[in-house]
């Protein structure tokens, strides 16, 4: 199947879905979201064939993460699917416009979650 990166600044969040993606035949990489830098960096040197990003980390926040990826060469065709507790329309409405490939609010549910990695790997 696909290896998949997670970037949650909750490491309980990205357990859990390392777990239902790995149930899935996914292979995963969970990135500790320590710096914009540090997240790149390590996107940069392992492919991947999705990200799934946390919208609110405060050492990395999601839509910095997000417009980073789309300005960078290596990355700016990786799908991402975007998680989060808030429901701000206008933040949802500008990920978006930057090409998000999906959006889940929390808590998310295991089968919602995988059905939308199946919509982004899909294309």
């Amino acid at each position: 199947m696909s290896r998949i990166a997670i970037v949650d600044d909750s490491r309980l969040i990205r357990a859990f879905v390392a777990g239902v993606l790995r149930a899935q035949g996914h292979e995963t990489v969970e990135v500790e979201p320590t710096s914009l830098f540090e997240v790149l960096k390590v996107l940069r040197e392992t492919p991947v064939a999705l990200l799934v990003v946390d919208f609110i980390m405060p050492e990395c926040p999601g839509e910095s993460l997000v417009r980073a990826c789309r300005e960078d060469v290596a990355l700016r065709d990786l799908p991402i699917l975007v998680v989060s507790a808030h429901r701000d329309e206008l933040s949802l409405m500008r990920m978006k416009q930057m090409g998000i490939s999906g959006f889940l609010f929390k808590p998310v549910d295991a089968s919602a979650l995988a059905a939308k990695v199946a919509e982004a790997l899909a294309g």
